[in-house]
């Protein structure tokens, strides 16, 4: 770490505290409260995703003992601070300290890499750390193999990093799509190198127990995936292929996506670009993700982030590009894509916490607050406490004594209600409906104590979720079903959301 400048420390240090206070003051979101329940049992693989991100999240909750947002987080916030170090490394290793820099300072006010795999805790977060080194070590191998040097130990430890990061999320394999593309159509050389192939097995070795657990639960995890990508029966969705392109644009910082794309066109265009063994070697490892997910969503809808990755690649082109500018046009560019990130961080830490009540358009109690995204991330200690004094007067009482159970019908909110719900009362979520719409709950019913017939039971959810669908099926389960209690949850004194809680009474089946 020698070669690691000072500025480099103090900076990680400085996007470090940022994070910190946003993991902080803001409660989990939908999917990564989701995450934190894979950590309460263990498994070789998840009904959405491979099993690394739960790992990391039951070591830094210390085995579950520390029940906090930012316990929860800081496995999110460590991992980016070393994939940042390893970016100036790599950028370093591409051409000098000052591409590195650039890289960095890139990569850092990128919104999916500072915020959404940076600081909240999704499957990306670990993946994104085992992707960075893994490039790191591509390109490594790259210029050993160029300077006819061995490369054998590289391979190994490359293998490791690419299984492991499929073991973070499936996105993983596009870098081993990217070295066979690379192999095939730039050069010929890595098809006889031992190591690969070796590589290539350290990766399957590493990535079989998630492999068993799909053939044990017949693929289930890409059923799933395939079901929300399938291009069968569907037509054209302009719509979708809007928002893809759109979020690619946001999520990666506006300044960050329409430069790296000004750089690999440049380096495309350019006769004899410098580095162009390493260049090609980054763009087989950024496009085939970016297109396949450009095509999918031409029919399908698809989440802008899980191009994340690949747009991690093109920032080291973006950073060369950076190095044949002016040092003047250099620093403008790099300081409107710091200052645009910190004006959005910033801006959105506010209005999730102090904006007057919920900026959506409905306004009636069952359904106050829905389509605001922000109130997934607030409100959610409150409605622990507000339950918890419910089910305290209920307890007291002997007519629903026996309702020890929050029954549930979606993966979401059934999660923020284990983390923040559940933890407090000691009641237990309990799923019924179909394997699509409670996914990993589907499986955690066989930990949990099983409803019986004659139970009374709750059914809580915001306003800003409820559906009456839902509703409807719950109520088609039980003997009785009461009218919701309202409890009401403020945003700087304005009311954003209700919380409805229905007490269930005796359950059919």
């Amino acid at each position: 770490m020698k070669e690691v400048p000072v500025k480099l420390w103090l900076f990680v240090m400085a996007m470090t505290v940022i994070k910190l206070i946003i993991a902080s003051t803001t409660s989990l979101g939908n999917d990564e409260v989701y995450y934190w329940t894979y950590a309460l049992n263990l498994q070789w693989n998840y009904f959405d995703h491979p099993p690394f991100v739960a790992w990391l999240i039951r070591i830094t909750t210390a085995d579950l003992y520390i029940h906090n947002e930012l316990a929860v987080r800081i496995g999110a916030i460590v991992s980016s601070a070393i994939g940042t170090i390893i970016v100036y490394k790599i950028g370093k290793l591409l051409l000098n300290a000052r591409v590195g820099w650039f890289a960095v300072l890139l990569y850092s006010s990128s919104f999916y890499c500072s915020i959404i795999a940076g600081t909240f805790i999704l499957p990306d977060s670990p993946q994104m750390f085992f992707w960075l080194w893994s490039i790191f070590l591509l390109l490594k191998i790259a210029r050993s193999i160029h300077k006819g040097l061995p490369s054998l130990s590289l391979w190994c430890w490359f293998g490791v990093a690419a299984g492991l990061c499929m073991m973070c999320k499936i996105h993983g394999i596009y870098l081993w799509a990217g070295i066979i593309i690379f192999a095939l159509f730039s050069n010929r050389r890595l098809l006889a190198q031992k190591g690969m192939y070796v590589s290539m097995l350290i990766s399957l070795i590493i990535i079989s127990p998630f492999l068993i657990w799909n053939i044990k639960h017949h693929f289930i995890t890409y059923t799933y995936h395939s079901n929300r990508v399938s291009l069968f029966h569907a037509g054209i969705n302009p719509l979708a292929f809007a928002r893809e392109i759109s979020g690619q644009i946001f999520y990666n910082n506006p300044v960050i996506f329409f430069l790296s794309w000004m750089a690999v066109f440049s380096f495309i265009k350019a006769k004899k670009p410098l580095l162009k063994r390493e260049i090609q070697l980054l763009l087989c490892c950024a496009l085939p993700l970016i297109s396949t997910l450009i095509f999918l969503s031409i029919f399908r809808d698809t989440l802008p982030h899980w191009s994340g990755p690949a747009y991690s690649c093109l920032i080291f082109l973006s950073a060369l590009k950076l190095e044949s500018f002016t040092p003047l046009r250099a620093k403008v560019i790099l300081n409107v894509s710091l200052l645009f990130y910190l004006f959005v961080a910033g801006t959105g830490l506010i209005v999730i916490n102090f904006y007057p009540g919920t900026f959506s358009p409905q306004k009636e109690p069952m359904h106050l607050g829905k389509g605001d995204p922000t109130l997934d991330l607030y409100g959610w200690k409150e409605t622990g406490r507000m339950v918890d004094s419910v089910y305290r007067m209920d307890k007291s009482s002997e007519k629903n004594k026996t309702a020890k159970t929050i029954v549930i019908t979606n993966w979401f909110p059934a999660a923020h209600l284990d983390f923040y719900v559940c933890n407090r009362t000691g009641l237990q979520t309990y799923g019924l409906g179909e394997i699509f719409d409670l996914h990993q709950y589907y499986w955690s019913n066989q930990y949990k104590q099983k409803l019986t017939i004659g139970d009374n039971a709750y059914y809580i959810v915001p306003s800003n979720l409820y559906d009456e669908n839902s509703i409807n099926f719950i109520k088609s389960q039980f003997k009785n079903c009461e009218p919701p209690i309202i409890v009401p949850i403020f945003r700087n004194d304005v009311v954003c959301k209700n919380i409805l809680l229905f007490k269930l009474n005796g359950y059919k089946q």
